[in-house]
């Protein structure tokens, strides 16, 4: 059957498959693309009057840079025709795709970016399926037993500019202040230096932390760790990353990421119960052997059973009638729980994990009774 492009689902999408951000864009990339392949093969969308309308897949590589970013997304909008569209991923050019396309009047469906205050500025058009990153280390102090003796020392490494590094760090800090008092805690704060990487560990080393929050890029985060072994007068009972809740980590790090901690929106462990769309199993029997399903790929298949679940729901491509539709959206996916504020389309309902990495393998902290094993100590 010869099909025109009206007779498509266009779905698009700017990804950072180089620079930066390749590890996650690629991995998110496939996540989308196997979503787009379950639908073809159960025969299409059901919307616009059709019984079945196939989905297709636009992608352009912003090579992790704002300004890409925008072009591509001009080009998605207003040469392409898009009737969905992905946002990138990244906190940041999550900002900057929300931004562009609320003044286009398009609504974008975020799976990669956890940013809390993106949904301060009013878009309408906005939904994310992401445990926001002031939540990431919300329960550090619950799974986790830090000693300390008058005051407990936690030292936040962040990047100064951008919300995420910021928030993800003080997540860490405003766990343990609900558990032991904010009295009872002191910090200190250095920012990561590109001109003197280093530098980092001297900073650190007098102030001798019981806590390590560092919040990088996911290449900061990893030559953190293999420097941190050549620092012996550095030895904390706790090390956060964010970078340790991606498989790849365990491979970049090897031996050196033994017992460190991290966030992460998904794992295979988790076993979901009554929810739409296939279950794990399902998804894995359906691909090539030797592929990953870190969260990233899972954060992008979840958002894309949502917008199936509401394209069906209303019948409908109109952006403003799936926007309507999400806010009554209640449903579990093989990535979680999915609701969200219909104020301003922040997620509410998703929950975020903690894992640590123990000889090798990734190990659930959060809503398993498994024991934390200190750094040190």
């Amino acid at each position: 059957m010869n099909l025109s492009s009206a007779d498509y689902v266009k779905v698009g999408i700017s990804l950072s498959l180089t620079g930066n951000y390749s590890l996650q864009g690629n991995s998110a990339y496939l996540g989308l693309l196997q979503w787009i392949n379950r639908v073809n093969r159960k025969g299409g969308l059901q919307c616009e009057g059709h019984t079945g309308m196939p989905v297709s897949l636009t992608i352009y590589d912003d090579q992790s840079f704002s300004n890409n970013l925008q072009n591509n997304l001009k080009t998605l909008i207003d040469d392409d025709k898009i009737d969905i569209i992905f946002g990138p991923y990244s906190t940041n050019l999550v900002k900057s795709a929300a931004s562009f396309c609320d003044q286009r009047g398009k609504m974008m469906w975020n799976h990669g970016g956890a940013s809390k205050e993106l949904h301060d500025y009013g878009y309408e058009l906005l939904v994310s399926s992401l445990t926001p990153c002031d939540k990431y280390f919300l329960r550090l102090a619950e799974v986790t037993k830090v000693k300390f003796d008058s005051k407990l020392r936690v030292c936040r490494v962040i990047n100064t500019t951008g919300e995420f590094s910021k928030s993800v760090a003080q997540s860490a800090v405003d766990s343990f202040a609900c558990k032991y008092g904010s009295d009872n805690i002191v910090t200190k704060d250095i920012e990561i230096s590109a001109a003197a990487p280093m530098s980092v560990f001297q900073h650190i080393g007098s102030f001798m932390p019981d806590v390590i929050v560092f919040v990088g890029s996911y290449k900061q985060d990893i030559e953190f760790v293999l420097n941190l072994s050549r620092e012996m007068m550095i030895k904390p009972q706790l090390i956060c990353l964010p970078a340790a809740g991606l498989d790849q980590f365990g491979n970049d790090a090897g031996d050196f990421g033994h017992m460190i901690v991290g966030p992460s929106q998904w794992e295979p462990c988790l076993r979901e119960t009554s929810i739409y769309g296939p279950t794990l199993q399902e998804i894995k029997d359906s691909m090539h052997d030797g592929a990953s399903l870190d969260y990233v790929f899972m954060q992008t298949y979840g958002m894309g059973l949502i917008v199936e679940y509401c394209v069906e729901m209303c019948k409908s491509l109109d952006d403003q009638l799936l926007r309507k539709a999400v806010n009554d959206v209640d449903i579990k996916t093989v990535f979680g729980k999915f609701v969200i504020d219909s104020n301003n389309g922040i997620q509410v309902g998703h929950d975020m994990n903690l894992i640590q990495w123990q000889n090798g393998y990734k190990r659930l902290l959060t809503d398993t009774g498994k024991e934390w094993e200190p750094f040190y100590g």
